[in-house]
């Protein structure tokens, strides 16, 4: 079988490959549609897919709803999406399962829409979520999702409501506008009842510039559902900026809960602030609700005084100021120190 050219393979024999060289989607995938700011000939992306790659202009277009509006669930179809700031008027419902969204930008995602790198966003003021996840094992690479509509209506860059999802070098930034950043509902990603197993490797999660968030018991990240189960944050920073004492790294919605096994492991929760106000708590938790254990792995805090003042919220960890001996994990209950 001869070689054929990029996207479908140097050696992949038609199988197009993505991500780290190896395939990460699985074995193989099915259709590839392209997302580029403009369908003109002076767009060197679009200029090089139709005219060196052999990409029809069917499979290309100017909206992620669009490309993904255009695959098929349960075949392994991909996104790719061209370097750019693609803003988007409405929620994307993304309910099709195994169907992965590709940035092209490479793994540093941390610009905002106006530095784009794959930037998807939305300023529109009725946009509650950008992308909502309902889709089981979906993947999502190189991309940054923002959500800056200037409304408390508008909630989160991202919700995970559906099991074995994957997201790796994915930045997720909410409360960057000053109706967000009241508003204690109000994250940057959102966690929902089926959100079982997802796992974030190398995200960043929140952000420090935008603006000064002040809910109270508001969360960088919030767990709105029942109780999903076994999700692991592994190599993230979660960002703040605030100087409300309330205003935590991680909330859960009160009526909700977190179920078992959910993992940080060497994470970093960071919140800034000019007056460097240290704040209450980086887990905060309603007083009613199922609980269970919550697990660190090597991770730090700096903002906070505590993982958390609550006492239904079992936080356990290995990190060696826990514990003189080392490695065992006890609950977090002790302030933790921190430099200025």
């Amino acid at each position: 079988m001869p070689y054929s050219n990029f996207p479908h393979g140097i050696t992949s024999f038609g199988v197009p490959v993505f991500g780290n060289g190896g395939g990460p989607l699985g074995l193989g995938c099915g259709k590839v549609r392209y997302v580029v700011t403009a369908r003109e000939t002076t767009n060197l992306y679009y200029n090089r897919l139709r005219n060196v790659n052999g990409i029809k202009d069917a499979d290309i277009y100017t909206t992620v709803t669009d490309a993904y509006n255009a695959t098929t669930s349960g075949q392994n179809d991909v996104v790719a999406v061209t370097p750019g700031a693609y803003d988007e008027a409405a929620e994307i419902a993304w309910s099709n399962a195994n169907t992965h969204l590709v940035g092209l930008s490479g793994p540093n995602t941390m610009g905002d829409y106006y530095e784009p790198g794959v930037v998807i966003y939305t300023d529109a003021t009725d946009v509650a979520s950008v992308i909502t996840i309902t889709g089981q094992n979906t993947q999502f690479y190189n991309v940054a999702i923002q959500n800056a509509g200037n409304n408390a209506a508008c909630l989160t860059a991202l919700t995970v409501n559906k099991y074995a999802c994957y997201f790796e070098n994915v930045s997720l930034m909410g409360m960057m506008t000053t109706n967000q950043n009241t508003t204690a509902a109000a994250a940057a990603l959102y966690i929902g009842t089926d959100g079982h197993t997802a796992q974030f490797n190398n995200c960043v999660i929140g952000q420090d510039v935008w603006g000064t968030r002040s809910g109270a018991n508001s969360g960088v990240i919030r767990f709105t559902g029942s109780q999903p189960n076994d999700g692991i944050f592994r190599n993230c920073v979660i960002r703040s900026i605030s100087s409300t004492a309330s205003a935590a790294a991680v909330a859960v919605a009160t009526g909700t809960g977190i179920g078992r096994g959910w993992l940080f492991d060497n994470c970093s929760f960071i919140n800034f602030n000019s007056t460097q106000t240290i704040l209450n708590q980086v887990f905060y938790a309603p007083t009613t609700g199922a609980w269970w254990p919550v697990h660190l792995h090597s991770c730090y805090a700096f903002g906070w005084d505590r993982w958390t003042d609550n006492s239904v919220f079992d936080i356990m960890a290995d990190m060696p100021q826990a514990d003189a001996g080392g490695g065992l994990a006890i609950e977090q209950s002790v302030t933790v120190a921190n430099g200025s």
